[in-house]
C-alpha cells in the first residue's frame, strides 16, 4: 500500500544545495576523503547527497559510489541525508547500455538497497531508453516506491514532453528531475517551468559545468566574474546564486572533493543577486551544448 506522504515531497523541503557524491568514485579518493567531506557537508546542512549504481571506477565494480555514500551516511547518521540514487544505466562488458525494462529496474532498485544499506529517499530513472517505453519505466517505479525499496521516484535528463509523460504516467506523483544546468547549458528551461508548477523539485547536475570547466568558470564566463569582483567571492558562488534565484524549484548538487570547495559553495546561500545582476547572468554568453549525450 502506498504512502501518501511519500507521493510527492514539497521542493520547499529540501535544501537548495546538494551535494554530488560522482566523483569520489573516480578521482582516486579514499573513504576517509568520502567521510571528511561528506559528514562536513551534512554539518553545514547539505544534507542531500546524489549519487547513482553507474558510478563506479570500473565495471566490476558496479555500485562502488552507492557503497561510499552508504558507508559514509550510515556512519554519519541516515537522519543527517536524504539519499538520491538512480537506476537504469548498466554495463554490459566495457559498454554502457540504458535499459528502463522494468524488470530491471525492479532488480536494480532492490540491488542499490542492498549496497547503500538502507533504503535511498528517491530513486531516479537515470537516462532514458527512447526504444523503450517511458510510461512502462515510470509504473515500474511507482511499484518500486509500492515495495518500499524509496520513498519518492523521479527521471532524470528529459525534454518537457517526456516530463509530462513521466508526470501522468505517475499519476501525479512524481517527485525529482535531475536535468543538466549551468552557465554553460541553459536548454530545457521550460521542463524547470514545469517541475515549479507541479511541486517537483529540480536537481540540477554540474551546475559548474563540471571538471575542469568547473574551476575555471570565472574564465570562461566573464560575467559571472565580473559580478564576482563586486561581492569579493567566486564566480561558482555566483553561479549557484544565479541557479537558486532562478526558480524555486532548483537545487543545485554541485561535486565536492575538498572542504575548501564545500566550504566555497555553502557561503553561496548567503548571497542575493539584484535583478538587474540576474539579467546580466540570464543573458550571459554560452556555448549552450551539453559533453554528454542526450
Amino acid at each position: 500500500m502506498l504512502f501518501q506522504d511519500y507521493r510527492q515531497i514539497p521542493h520547499t523541503e529540501l535544501p537548495r544545495l546538494g551535494v554530488g557524491a560522482m566523483p569520489m568514485a573516480y578521482d582516486g579518493k579514499s573513504m576517509q576523503d568520502a567521510y571528511s567531506v561528506w559528514q562536513h557537508c551534512f554539518n553545514l546542512g547539505i544534507s542531500l547527497i546524489n549519487t547513482a549504481d553507474i558510478y563506479c571506477p570500473s565495471p566490476d565494480q558496479f555500485g562502488f559510489n552507492e557503497r561510499q555514500v552508504g558507508e559514509v551516511v550510515s556512519a554519519s547518521g541516515r537522519d543527517k541525508a536524504f539519499v538520491v540514487t538512480k537506476n537504469g544505466i548498466r554495463h554490459d562488458g566495457t559498454r554502457y547500455i540504458r535499459d528502463n525494462s522494468p524488470e530491471y529496474l525492479l532488480r536494480a532498485a532492490e540491488l542499490s538497497n542492498e549496497r547503500l544499506g538502507f533504503m535511498p529517499d528517491a530513486i531516479l530513472l537515470h537516462r532514458l531508453n527512447r526504444e523503450q517505453s517511458l510510461e512502462a519505466a515510470i509504473h515500474a517505479l511507482c511499484e518500486v516506491r509500492d515495495r518500499r525499496f524509496t520513498k519518492y521516484i523521479g527521471v532524470s535528463n528529459v525534454h518537457l514532453n517526456e516530463f509530462h509523460l513521466a508526470f501522468e504516467a505517475s499519476e501525479g506523483t512524481l517527485a525529482f528531475v535531475e536535468n543538466e544546468r549551468s552557465p554553460r547549458f541553459r536548454k530545457d528551461y521550460d521542463v524547470v517551468e514545469a517541475c515549479e508548477k507541479n511541486g517537483v523539485a529540480y536537481l540540477t547536475w554540474s551546475p559548474l559545468g563540471g571538471g575542469s570547466e568547473a574551476k575555471n568558470l570565472g574564465s570562461l564566463y566573464p560575467e559571472f566574474q565580473r559580478i564576482a569582483n563586486t561581492y569579493s567571492v567566486s564566480a561558482q558562488q555566483i553561479a549557484l546564486v544565479w541557479l537558486r534565484q532562478s526558480n524555486k524549484s532548483i537545487v543545485a548538487i554541485p561535486a565536492f572533493t575538498s572542504l575548501h570547495t564545500a566550504d566555497d559553495s555553502y557561503a553561496s546561500l548567503s548571497l542575493e543577486l539584484s535583478k538587474e545582476e540576474m539579467s546580466i547572468l540570464d543573458n550571459a554568453t554560452t556555448p549552450n551544448e551539453s559533453v554528454y549525450p542526450d
